[in-house]
């Protein structure tokens, strides 16, 4: 996934070409999967279709330089209205600026009573937001709409847009961040009926917001939320930009994001951090006291990762981190032969068995969205 490039999706003619180069022996490697895969003891519970998902995502971002795969994703813009055409949902847009946008799935919902999920999408900071990455976001909806038990009350989910590398660097996706939770602010929303969710770079951007709350950089908007913000879940967060761990190395290959991609992505997003902000760009780095008075931003801390993580070891000493910042409520999952972001794989396979790693998730969210309200009994 190396590249040296200066703008999004710089591709040349010859670099469409070799997409589908690329792509050629794919059927045959799939194919290969699908009669080895379901034998191998890793693989056990899992559908032949979610094996097979999962060895064509990792050849893809495998084999495809960045502006051919950036290329290929379009943008999230596009992704985005691509996918509510094909739900038949009106697209619903909130201009921040300095390039920013909030895009929501349904509705729009910003009443003081409503309680939100502001989600930070992932891709290396390099990425746009996925099709199966708002399937997954618009079933979480759903599946909160069918616990609650208030008529009047709603649940909203919106997606930040931010720009990504290398037209846009460090401080950028931070600054945009911080306009976006600002908008809810302003609007309506408050911090204890909002939770903030950002998976592998959206984590990474989650936990910058963090720093930039206790850690104010010039230049950058200050959050100061007037009471904590209900709920931080950090989905199989990019803490760490080296891929230097033992378990980056020993599950190379297995995983769907490989030692080679997590390398070649931080090497690309790495440079644009200054010195002074090693722990915004690396968390899990970060000195043992800087995550101290955590606890009093957000009520509750939800961390994740996979048991066959490239990550698993960075997001574990970044669990140990927010704990050492003394917060009393952060939890730690890791899914039993779980992968990295392992929840939108069921979905990127449109798989009707989905893994525990969903319901786990929703059920936290509703939990700390559940205060003032009982649970729907039927």
């Amino acid at each position: 996934m190396a590249s040296i490039q200066r703008k999004y999706a710089d591709l040349p003619w010859y670099g469409a070409l070799g997409i589908v180069a690329a792509v050629i022996p794919l059927p045959f490697v799939l194919l290969w999967t699908a009669i080895v895969g379901p034998y191998t003891p890793r693989n056990k519970g899992r559908s032949t279709k979610r094996i097979v998902g999962e060895r064509a995502f990792r050849y893809a971002i495998t084999n495809l330089g960045l502006p051919q795969l950036q290329f290929a994703f379009g943008t999230t813009m596009s992704v985005y209205e691509k996918w509510t055409k094909q739900k038949k949902l009106s697209p619903v847009i909130d201009k921040l600026g300095d390039g920013a946008r909030l895009l929501w799935i349904g509705p729009k919902r910003v009443d003081r009573h409503d309680r939100v999920v502001l989600y930070l999408h992932g891709g290396c900071f390099l990425l746009p937001l996925t099709d199966f990455g708002l399937d997954f976001w618009q079933y979480v909806k759903t599946e909160l709409e069918k616990k609650n038990v208030s008529p009047n009350l709603n649940f909203g989910v919106a997606i930040l847009e931010y720009s990504l590398a290398p037209a846009a660097m460090f401080p950028t996706p931070l600054k945009q961040a911080c306009l976006g939770l600002k908008f809810l602010f302003d609007a309506g929303v408050e911090p204890g009926n909002l939770q903030i969710a950002g998976d592998s770079a959206g984590g990474n951007l989650a936990l910058q917001l963090v720093s930039q709350m206790l850690h104010p950089r010039a230049g950058l908007p200050r959050l100061t939320p007037l009471a904590p913000i209900r709920g931080l879940c950090l989905l199989s967060p990019w803490t760490s930009l080296t891929a230097d761990t033992k378990s980056c190395k020993e599950f190379d290959g297995i995983d769907t994001m490989t030692r080679r991609v997590l390398r070649d992505a931080g090497a690309e997003i790495l440079p644009g951090f200054p010195d002074d902000a090693a722990a915004f760009a690396e968390p899990a780095k970060a000195p043992e006291s800087w995550f101290h008075g955590v606890d009093g931003l957000f009520e509750r801390v939800l961390v994740t990762a996979g048991e066959f993580e490239c990550m698993r070891d960075d997001i574990v000493q970044l669990s140990d981190k927010l704990k050492k910042g003394r917060h009393p409520d952060v939890e730690l999952v890791i899914q039993d032969g779980g992968l990295h972001d392992d929840m939108f794989l069921d979905f990127m396979v449109k798989e009707k068995k989905l893994g525990p790693l969903t319901p786990l998730i929703i059920d936290w969210l509703y939990a700390g969205f559940a205060s003032g309200f009982a649970p729907r009994l039927d």
